[in-house]
Formats: structure tokens, sequence, C-alpha cells
């Protein structure tokens, strides 16, 4: 299946098929420095579940899509920024008058991670120590995730907010910033996901799977009793 993705100048991305409240990108997807098999894992979810999903096209060196404007990447913040609101407001799941979701809403961001860190099994998941969902959502995700690995495998290391818990960007999203993105409050989930080399290219389609059922289950647990 070929995904028909939006082509911008720093990203492509495709609004999903309209069910699946919840996006996941690739935010440092292509050379040189990218972090390698992220842009299959998404474009794998987007395919397997019909969920919206977002990959770069352009190096992190040019400009890193996965940071807070700082004066150089502004342009290509404000695209990723909007193609984020295109999705949310595709699902009619924004409050035209607050500007806020109506929903919740569970946002994956995949990364990659030298084998070196924790060994070549291993996964962090990074939430700025909780700023970037809700306590509820958090815990749900590490018992899905822990046990939804062991079907991996038992020698997979899984770390939350410890080296690298995410960019501080990725609070914006729920609360906003000092630059006049005002985010999307308490029902925006972001969670971003470090996968060691050796998992991106060992464990590929399985790994895909597991995120698949979170993103899955996610509706359920918290969209369908919203």
């Amino acid at each position: 299946m070929t995904v028909p993705y939006i082509k911008q100048k720093y990203l492509k991305f495709h609004k999903g098929k309209g069910f699946i409240c919840g996006h996941v990108d690739a935010l440092h997807a292509t050379p040189p420095a990218a972090d390698k098999f992220t842009d299959k894992i998404v474009e794998k979810l987007i395919i397997e579940i019909g969920c919206a999903g977002i990959i770069s096209t352009v190096s992190r060196l040019e400009c890193d899509l996965n940071r807070s404007p700082n004066g150089i990447n502004n342009a290509g913040i404000y695209e990723y920024r909007q193609a984020i609101k295109e999705i949310l407001h595709f699902l009619h799941i924004v409050d035209p008058v607050q500007q806020r979701l109506t929903t919740p809403y569970l946002h994956l961001s995949f990364h990659g991670m030298k084998d070196t860190n924790y060994g070549p099994y291993a996964i962090e998941i990074g939430t700025q120590r909780g700023k970037s969902c809700s306590g509820e959502v958090l815990q749900w995700f590490k018992k899905a995730l822990l046990e939804s690995i062991q079907g991996i495998s038992p020698e997979i290391t899984i770390v939350f907010d410890k080296k690298f818990k995410g960019n501080e960007s990725i609070i914006a999203h729920r609360h906003g910033d000092i630059d006049g993105y005002l985010g999307y409050g308490h029902h925006f989930h972001t969670f971003q996901i470090e996968l060691s080399r050796t998992i991106r290219k060992k464990y590929l389609t399985k790994i895909t799977r597991i995120f698949a059922k979170i993103m899955n289950d996610f509706q359920t647990e918290f969209v369908a009793k919203q």
C-alpha cells in the first residue's frame, strides 16, 4: 500500500482514516543523523491501524522538528505544528471557541538511541517527568507497554524519564509555550519513545504491533469513555 502523504518543505504527513484519536511521528527520519527505521515504524502504523502520521523530510542538522522555536528552525516548527492542527481539525475534536481538545488524544513520537545507552535491547519513554501527559494516562501506558513487551523478549529494558526524558518541546502541545503556541489542553498526551538500534532493526514488525495495540487500546480506555 502506498500512503498518500501531504508533502511540505520540512515534512510529509497523512491525516489517517478519521477514527483514531492520535498520531505517530518520526521527526529525525532523514539522513544525515537519521534515527534509522523510525520512518518505517510510523508508516507501518499508518497502514495497519489507519492513524495519522508525520515524517520529517529534512535532516535534523538542517531543521530539528523535535525542538522549540529558536529563530533558526521557526519555519519547520510552524509547519510541524500546522500539520498537527490539520490532523486535529480533520478529526473534529477541537472546540471552535477555546481551541482545546474535546476528547483524549495520544501522540507517540519515535526516536532512536544507541545500543550503548542501556544495552542493545532497550526502550526509554520520555514525558518530561509527567508534564507531557496526565498521571492517569502515564500509569496506563507504563502497564500496557510492560505487559506487551514481554511477548518480544524478557531481555528488553524499559526506562522512563531518565537520560532521554523527552525534549521540552513535547510539553507545548499540551500546555503551550512562550512563543504564542497555546497548546491543546489536558486531553493531549505525548510520549517520546527512544528505541535502541537493535530493537529498531531486529524487532521492527513486533514493536510496531505493540504500539498499534497501545494506540487502539487507548481508544477503548479513554476516547470511548469520554
